[in-house]
């Protein structure tokens, strides 16, 4: 497994987090999670690219919502995603998703309903941030690069060409 990688964009005085991805590679393929606004909404999902560093298609895997254990839900690489039966996540990848989500967002996000929230919940009236149903830990972010109206954070070995590919087949707004 490689290094985990991790992206966010973020509108400040706007939607708030837009996307938050993290992924890391395995063989060929890459996989990860990813939660953005949708609308009004907030989306989020597992997902496989499998055999993306290959000459072969990439086959674009996503679980329904959080549902990780019910299989790859949709094919976004297909006409057709929804797919008629899941595919089963390998019980390895599984478990190293479940875990890299987990951490992730403890290290990097918050919600309105989180009762252990209470300091962020007052950074943001602070800083006249409006608060979302999902919000960044104010402490992080120094990390991001505040000089355009949506400020975004990328770890160093963040691969771009993955967000792009992504971003042309996920439900997500942030295009």
């Amino acid at each position: 497994m490689g290094t985990p990688q991790s992206y966010i964009a973020f509108a400040p005085f706007g939607i708030g987090v837009m996307c938050a991805l993290t992924y890391f590679e395995r063989g060929d393929d890459v996989y990860g999670w990813w939660l953005g606004a949708r609308d009004s909404e907030y989306e989020s999902a597992y997902f496989k690219l499998e055999s993306y560093f290959t000459v072969r298609p990439t086959r674009f895997y996503a679980t329904a919502g959080m549902d990780l254990y019910g299989g790859w839900r949709f094919l976004y690489s297909s006409r057709t995603p929804q797919l008629d039966k899941p595919v089963p996540v390998e019980d390895e990848a599984a478990h190293e998703l479940d875990r890299l989500q987990g951490e992730f967002v403890a290290e990097w996000l918050f919600f309105d309903d989180d009762e252990q929230a209470r300091h962020e919940r007052i950074e943001y009236d602070k800083a006249n941030f409006p608060l979302r149903h999902v919000n960044l830990r104010p402490a992080r972010l120094r990390r991001f690069d505040q000089s355009q109206p949506v400020w975004v954070y990328r770890s160093h070995d963040f691969d771009m060409e993955i967000l792009h590919y992504l971003q042309q087949y996920w439900p997500l707004d942030y295009k």
